[in-house]
C-alpha cells in the first residue's frame, strides 16, 4: 500500500504549478485550457501560486520557486 504524504502533495502542486508557467511562457492559451479543467479548491490554490510565482518572476524552470 503506497501512502500519499503532504511532502509528495506539495511537490505534485509545485510541479504542476512550474508546468502551468512554461507552457505560458509558450502559448498562453494552452495554460488557461488547462486551468479551466482543474476543479474548485485546487484551482484556486493552483491559479493563485501560478500568479504569485509569475509575478515573482518564475517562468516554468525545473526546481525553481521563489
Amino acid at each position: 500500500m503506497t501512502l500519499i504524504t503532504e511532502e509528495v502533495l506539495e511537490h505534485r502542486h509545485k510541479c504542476e504549478v512550474r508546468q502551468v508557467l512554461a507552457w505560458r511562457t509558450e502559448d498562453r492559451g494552452k495554460a488557461l485550457e488547462y486551468l479551466s479543467k482543474v476543479k474548485d479548491a485546487r484551482r484556486e490554490k493552483l491559479e493563485r501560486d501560478c500568479r504569485t510565482q509569475w509575478e515573482r518572476g518564475n517562468r516554468g524552470k525545473w526546481g525553481d520557486w521563489r
